[in-house]
């Protein structure tokens, strides 16, 4: 006889009992409590597949897009930063490059103002101002003869045309962010060029009045 995992019978005299009975209720024997049912094997697992191995951590470069391991600081490829993916992105104003150049052939330095580059701007506005007010300095006080007061003149005379010219150029291509012919290092350079030529013409131009006194 097949008994079904729902019924219980007592093993002295095959009376049908209820499955928490603790005698039986014919032959009044004490029963055994029920055993439980063994838990069933885990399944095997074989070795994981290819597509299941995990693999290191990486970062993608923000400027070439290179997918770097987790424990490197820069991109193996182009040096960019691992913070520079926190970094918000840069804001520039949009401006037409033909807006920028007007605007800086009205004075050097307003077209980069303008497209955004506000320290580029200012720095070529006052090395603007600080070349053509020695210019008209210079020809205020007639100081146009061939000797050192000329030369100095003509220097800083083609050196204001030079930085008009060119300033317009750069706010062109600033404007369509390309690279500046003249970059920031180069004003920087030039400044300093000019303020000893400044005080080499204050020296030259202050001798005769010495010598006279």
């Amino acid at each position: 006889m097949v008994v079904s995992q729902s019924e219980r019978r007592c093993p002295s005299c095959g009376a049908l009992v209820a499955l928490d009975a603790e005698w039986c209720g014919q032959c009044l024997r004490r029963l055994e409590p029920p055993s439980a049912p063994e838990p069933a094997p885990a399944p095997v697992r074989g070795p994981p597949t290819p597509q299941g191995e995990r693999t290191e951590p990486t970062w993608v470069c923000p400027a070439c897009e290179h997918e770097n391991a987790i424990a490197l600081d820069r991109c193996e490829v182009c040096g960019t930063p691992f913070a520079q993916l926190f970094a918000e992105p840069e804001r520039r104003v949009e401006i037409d490059p033909s807006a920028a150049f007007r605007w800086s052939l009205l004075l050097p330095g307003l077209g980069h103002w303008k497209a955004g580059y506000r320290l580029d701007g200012l720095a070529r506005m006052v090395l603007f101002a600080w070349t053509f007010g020695t210019v008209l300095v210079l020809v205020a006080t007639r100081s146009t003869g061939i000797g050192t007061a000329g030369a100095l003149l003509a220097l800083y005379a083609l050196s204001a045309v030079a930085l008009y010219v060119v300033s317009a150029i750069d706010a062109r291509r600033v404007a369509s962010r390309l690279d500046p012919l003249v970059s920031s290092r180069a004003l920087l350079w030039a400044s300093v060029v000019l303020v000893v030529l400044s005080v080499l013409m204050a020296t030259v131009l202050s001798l005769p009045a010495l010598r006279s006194g």
